[in-house]
């Protein structure tokens, strides 16, 4: 897949994805895309009332509107089965992002020193086909508003994120991949995952597949 930035300008950005990944088709209509997931959350949630998924698919809406302004390029959900039986789910964010003009090799660690220390954290650069890449991954808890989901208060969820900074190698901006999960049970195949499609990122266009040549067409005896 490739990858456009704000008013549709290209970037020079492929990535592919695995098996289970559900892409938000950022660049659809966003009544369409409101609908869609109305629809696909009273299909999760038949017993939530019509105002509960109105106010959370209007909630995703607006912070999906929040973190394409923030240069996210590429949005989805992932559903894989683990070897052991484990459902491994969670969300899948590619941003783009300004960096310090310079060696797009610094970069990687000039991204980790950024990053603060914290209990539950692991910091360090790995070598990935496209290039040097920071890698962080942290458990956090993140705070989910009841209005969402159409009631008052709010809730807090455990979660385990795995996010990768790479630079682009001729211009001063970097790309962003972040894997987030609940699934704690899962944490290799979630981290295999996570390297994987950030292992799948890409600054050079993908050569086209080859024309397969015609067989040669054998003489007639009959002449």
């Amino acid at each position: 897949m490739t990858a456009t930035a704000d008013k549709g300008r290209p970037l020079p950005l492929w990535y592919t994805l695995p098996e289970g990944f559900r892409p938000v088709e950022l660049s659809a209509d966003p009544e369409e895309r409101l609908e869609a997931h109305y629809t696909a959350l009273a299909e999760l949630c038949p017993d939530a009332t019509t105002g509960q998924l109105v106010a959370s698919a209007l909630g995703f809406e607006a912070a999906l509107g929040r973190l394409v302004e923030d240069g996210l390029v590429h949005f989805s959900s992932f559903v894989l089965r683990t070897d052991d039986d484990l459902l491994l789910t969670g969300i899948c964010q590619i941003s783009v992002t300004d960096r310090p003009a310079g060696d797009p090799h610094l970069y990687p660690h000039s991204a980790l020193r950024a990053h603060p220390d914290q209990p539950d954290t692991h910091k360090g650069v790995v070598e990935l086909p496209s290039g040097l890449a920071a890698v962080v991954v942290a458990d956090q808890a993140v705070t989910v508003p009841g209005a969402l989901f159409g009631v008052e208060g709010e809730s807090t969820s455990a979660v385990r994120t795995a996010t990768f900074h790479l630079a682009f190698p001729r211009i001063p901006q970097a790309v962003v991949v972040s894997l987030s999960t609940e699934v704690f049970e899962a944490q290799d195949e979630f981290l295999e995952l996570a390297t994987l499609v950030a292992a799948g990122i890409s600054f050079t266009a993908p050569k086209p597949d080859p024309v397969p040549k015609s067989a040669p067409v054998a003489a007639s005896p009959f002449g």
